[in-house]
């Protein structure tokens, strides 16, 4: 299974999941940035960790974005970006000119997207340009929030948005129960506190969106909820259900802490549970939307 493969897999999760009232104002904002700017001038959109591009897809087909759009995909990785880049164009995006841009016109409306490989952090501290809007999805809990959020909020223009949807805040349950699962999840959680993320990300969001001059406008649970439904998951959520036991199972196989021989039998266990349409995962997350001051 491919990253991208994943990416995809994840959308429909991710729909479901995303906060529909902190979504609501985030259009609303977007209208408002809209009516403020110069006239023809478009709204620009700066989406980082924006993977293959569904969140492009979903603000689009979902109606959220005003008539004029400059938008920049930024991502890390090549392979996601000419993804992304493939799954526009198949959509009804076209080249403009340049091969890394596309454009959308219909319905009066006007999109235009352009896609740059780089990190994220290093991007906003050595670029000179500024967007109206910063959108980072179920990206947030990969940085160190405390160095990141600066940089991120220096690219903004003054009123300029920041919108983190699915941004994890510290839970991981699968149910039917295992003995194991405590464990799995304190030792996974920790991993990714020892890392450059947070495993509790979101409540570190709002802090740093006090702190550091902007103004929070919403916040709103976005749990990932994946169950089967008469034996069966929904679209592609099998893989997505597979891939996140895959990234448990790299994070904790060998790992000094538990023992092999019962973690095994966890992952067996869950392996065989998506297999027969029987585990239900859930992880907590948050969609915070703030304004720079």
């Amino acid at each position: 299974m491919t990253f991208q493969q994943y990416l995809d897999a994840k959308r429909t999760v991710d729909d479901r999941a995303l906060n529909r009232r902190v979504l609501r104002r985030f259009q609303r904002e977007l209208c408002a940035v809209a009516e403020s700017a110069t006239p023809g001038d478009p709204v620009r959109v700066l989406e980082i960790g924006a993977g293959i591009g569904t969140m492009i897809e979903r603000l689009r087909s979902w109606n959220c974005l005003p008539n004029r759009v400059q938008y920049t995909a930024l991502d890390v990785n090549p392979e996601n970006i000419e993804m992304a880049r493939e799954r526009l164009q198949s959509s009804g995006f076209e080249r403009d000119g340049d091969e890394d841009e596309l454009r959308c016109k219909r319905n009066g409306q006007s999109l235009t997207v352009r896609f740059e490989v780089a990190e994220a952090v290093e991007f906003a501290r050595k670029t000179d340009r500024q967007w109206d809007v910063l959108v980072g999805h179920a990206v947030a809990d990969l940085f160190d929030l405390d160095s990141a959020f600066p940089a991120f909020r220096s690219i903004l223009e003054p009123g300029g948005l920041c919108y983190f949807p699915i941004t994890f805040d510290g839970e991981t349950m699968f149910e039917p129960a295992h003995e194991l699962d405590e464990q799995v999840a304190e030792l996974y959680h920790r991993h990714i506190d020892d890392g450059d993320g947070s495993s509790r990300a979101g409540r570190r969001l709002l802090t740093e969106c006090r702190n550091r001059g902007t103004e929070l406008l919403a916040v709103g649970s976005s749990d990932w909820v994946v169950y089967p439904e008469n034996g069966s998951y929904p679209a592609d959520e099998g893989i997505f259900l597979r891939h996140i036991l895959g990234t448990i199972a790299g994070v904790l196989d060998g790992h000094s802490e538990i023992d092999a021989a019962a973690f095994s039998d966890w992952l067996t266990t869950r392996h065989r549970q998506v297999g027969e349409g029987e585990l239900t995962y859930i992880a907590h997350q948050f969609d915070v939307l703030a304004k720079a001051v």
